[in-house]
């Protein structure tokens, strides 16, 4: 259920797995995400109450949503989990 907090709008998009390792990445201009790093999915979108509305928050994820986190940030994922994990990502 979507909520917004004093910094930020938050969105679920996908339920938490009961063995999710969550962290939060950024993508850029206001927007993070909280992302499970084991599943390799992210589950929330957090955007900048001061850049953002409710609404046009879920215009963004409605026009990105998975395209973009599959297309666009392929590379800083790979940087975060080489990052986690001490080692490069194949």
């Amino acid at each position: 259920m979507p909520e917004t907090t004093e910094k930020y709008h938050h969105i679920p998009v996908r339920s938490k797995a009961k063995d999710a390792k969550i962290r939060t990445i950024s993508l850029g201009k206001g927007i993070k995400a909280l992302y499970d790093t084991k599943n390799k999915v992210i589950v929330t979108y957090l955007f900048d109450v001061n850049q953002y509305t409710m609404k046009e928050a879920k215009k963004w994820i409605k026009k990105h949503g998975e395209k973009s986190v599959g297309q666009l940030m392929v590379a800083e994922l790979q940087d975060l989990l080489m990052e986690l994990k001490g080692r490069e990502v194949m």
